[in-house]
């Protein structure tokens, strides 16, 4: 059965010149938004995390934008990937975005990605976020002069593993025995491993590696843990961040004391963390990406490195586990949860 549709006119009822009429405008707005949005540049964004653990990053990335000129849905689209922490889909989801012949790239959320984004494209602007030095493996020329397409950001994030170490010996100074979760298939995991080791030597702990690479190997790696293990460092890793529910709760039931590479981690009941202020990095290269929008070339503007780290304590964390936590340890964080 069909259903009329009257409209309002000046009768009560259109007529059908005036419903035509109404289909037209309708129509001809409907192809000039249409026109209007394939006329704005378009970022791909390629996010080896999710988005359950990176809207925030996201937001962030779009306000650098902002400070550019450039908001999302006025004058730029942002077309998002994310690869859940599984590096194996990141090569497809890249060729995926490089053949929609976007007016940028933005690969983020792990070494891994700023990996596939060159592989899959030498041409298309790419700004990036990266953990290990991005010369060594290829992605720039140097760091004042990256060449080609692509610069951004590293963080060189094997050299915090050795400064948690550092840190979790200090937050328990009677330990003897730790453990650091690494993901083996991260390009850069020997130079987590190495710095790490060499900070535990120093210090006279015993360093147990645990390798994990997907949610079975994370119970597993927890699972091989022994009574004498007295504490368990994370390295920064997209995988763990996108788990990192789950490794919470595994930590918890261990009643392990933990110290984490980011601070969603601790907000999210860890019992601390230490590294970069990562909404200030993402606010920083969207803005970078701005500038490449308006013609700067990704070749002349140099790779930044962070100025800022951050270390985060749960309290109320360290009082279910029973842990005192010393004056001077906690004196050092630049935030307290209470």
């Amino acid at each position: 059965m069909t259903q009329s549709v009257r409209l309002s006119g000046r009768d009560g009822v259109l007529s059908r010149r005036q419903v035509v009429g109404v289909a037209l405008a309708v129509g001809t707005a409907g192809l000039a938004a249409q026109a209007q949005s394939e006329t704005m540049p378009r970022i791909a964004y390629l996010c080896g995390r999710s988005l359950a653990t990176d809207a925030n990053l996201l937001a962030a990335f779009r306000e650098g934008l902002k400070t550019e000129g450039f908001v999302e849905g006025r004058n730029v689209t942002i077309d998002a990937r994310w690869a859940d922490g599984n590096y194996d889909l990141l090569s497809a989801l890249a060729a995926e975005l490089v053949k929609s012949k976007p007016a940028l790239l933005a690969a983020v959320g792990g070494t891994a990605v700023p990996i596939a984004a060159k592989a899959a494209t030498s041409t298309v602007p790419t700004v990036f976020m990266i953990g290990t030095d991005p010369v060594a493996l290829g992605i720039v020329d140097t760091l004042a002069r990256p060449g080609g397409n692509r610069t951004g950001m590293v963080l060189l994030s094997s050299s915090l593993e050795g400064k948690r170490i550092d840190l979790l010996h200090e937050m328990l100074p009677s330990a003897k025995a730790v453990a650091l979760m690494v993901n083996p298939s991260m390009p850069g995991v020997a130079d987590q491993v190495r710095d790490a080791e060499q900070a535990a030597t120093a210090l006279g702990l015993r360093l147990t590696i645990l390798n994990a690479r997907s949610d079975g190997e994370i119970a597993s790696a927890f699972a091989t843990l022994t009574e004498a293990t007295d504490g368990l460092a994370v390295a920064i890793d997209s995988f763990f961040i996108s788990r990192r529910e789950k490794i919470l709760a595994l930590a918890a039931a261990r009643r392990l004391p933990a110290m984490f590479p980011v601070r969603d981690f601790t907000v999210d009941g860890g019992l601390a963390s230490y590294g970069t202020s990562w909404p200030e990095m993402y606010r920083w290269l969207g803005a970078y990406a701005g500038r490449i929008l308006k013609g700067a070339q990704p070749r002349d503007l140099p790779v930044q490195r962070p100025t800022s780290y951050e270390m985060v304590v749960n309290l109320k964390t360290a009082r279910s586990l029973g842990i005192a936590l010393p004056p001077t340890f906690l004196s050092r964080a630049d935030e307290v949860i209470e």
